[in-house]
């Protein structure tokens, strides 16, 4: 212990001065020396410190900038909301609508076609408030106008279509109705006399009223059953006597035939194309044998031709329109402003394409006696859909 003392002694005995290249160096001198080297460096550290704290700061700052942005940006995870939560305020704003949702026909009856808005097969749609619905009709009567002589003779509708014409863009629509369409048709007596409602071909309600006005409005009734209420602005009927005069009024009508007809010498062939004269065009309209099944149907069609291309020829010189009221008048029964509705002709459009017919089937009655079309339920809610209504969105 003792040695160590003294080695330790010893070494603190060691002369204070520093020998430097041979020369010795005493402390006084070393003091003088280090004490501006530790000022240099007491400055110098003091300076990378302040500016490291600088740096520290100013990138705290940042972050936390940055912190905020993100967060401002970031949906936060108290305020979520649930999936029950979305679908809830998704189903509130669907009952808003106030739609109703379309099963069957008669789901169009239940309210006024203009209020709310449809739902079917999962589309929504809505009815153009702005159109005018027309029933024409062409009567199975080749004379003029007059008063029927009973209740029950007013003459079949053989013909007849509902046109619509959109108040905005003027498009025309038509549906063509087959004559031998299933409705509930109020039967009267010869003497005017109400008897039941049943189930019989629509052609029939025309018969039963005095074959102006009151079988018009009966068809109207008819037409309104079928279609659930339809709203119906007007109506024209044609005794098909003069339909001669209706064609030539016009110059004829062009057509390339679906059919031979060759009753009352038409001399029509099928599939040759010709300008139809006045008495052509009655037998292309008018004829059908009834000893052939499905003969309504194929004369409907012959009928959706001449009427698309008389449309297309009156649309493209509207003044003909004129003609026809000027030539048909003895044989026609309307609702309508027949100079005004042919002074709008001018601003109509109108496309092949938009003229329907009712989807359904022909069949024979439970006793195997008359042709009958049943129509089908679904593709009658789809027609009304595409007629009278736009789909939203």
């Amino acid at each position: 212990m003792k040695d160590k003392k003294n080695r330790v002694k010893k070494r603190e005995e060691k002369p204070s001065g520093i020998r430097h290249k041979g020369s010795e160096v005493s402390p006084d001198r070393v003091r003088i020396i280090i004490r501006p080297a530790w000022v240099a460096a007491g400055v110098l550290g003091a300076v990378i410190i302040g500016l490291g704290v600088w740096l520290g700061y100013s990138f705290l700052e940042k972050q936390s900038i940055y912190a905020t942005e993100v967060k401002a940006d970031t949906p936060s995870t108290d305020s979520a909301v649930s999936v029950d939560e979305v679908a809830e305020k998704y189903f509130a704003a669907r009952d808003e609508l106030h739609y109703r949702e379309i099963k069957s026909l008669n789901d169009f009856s239940d309210e006024k076609w203009s209020e709310g808005m449809l739902l079917f097969a999962g589309r929504l749609y809505k009815y153009r408030d702005n159109q005018q619905v027309y029933l024409f009709m062409g009567v199975d009567n080749d004379h003029m106008v007059s008063p029927a002589a009973d209740g029950y003779s007013g003459g079949q509708s053989d013909a007849m279509f509902l046109l619509t014409v959109n108040g905005d863009d003027r498009e025309i629509k038509a549906i063509a109705i087959n004559r031998n369409t299933i409705v509930p048709v109020d039967v009267y007596d010869k003497d005017g006399n109400f008897q039941v409602r049943g189930d019989f071909q629509i052609c029939l309600q025309h018969g039963f009223g005095d074959g102006m006005k009151l079988s018009c409005l009966r068809s109207v009734e008819a037409v309104q059953r079928l279609f659930r209420n339809v709203p119906v602005t007007g109506y024209l009927a044609i005794n098909m006597g003069g339909v001669p005069a209706l064609n030539d009024a016009v110059g004829g009508v062009e057509i390339t035939p679906i059919q031979s007809i060759s009753w009352r010498g038409a001399g029509i062939e099928e599939g040759e194309t010709l300008n139809l004269d006045g008495e052509q065009a009655y037998a292309y309209l008018r004829y059908r044998n009834t000893d052939e099944f499905g003969s309504a149907d194929r004369r409907l069609e012959r009928q959706k031709q001449y009427i698309t291309a008389l449309i297309d020829k009156v649309l493209k010189t509207p003044s003909l329109a004129n003609k026809i009221i000027d030539a048909t008048s003895d044989y026609v029964v309307a609702s309508v402003d027949l100079p005004r509705l042919a002074d709008s002709a001018k601003d109509m459009e109108f496309d092949s394409d938009k003229v329907y017919t009712i989807p359904g089937e022909t069949r024979m009655d439970e006793n195997n006696e008359y042709e009958c079309y049943y129509p089908d339920e679904l593709g009658m809610i789809q027609l009304i859909l595409d007629v009278f209504y736009e789909p939203v969105g």
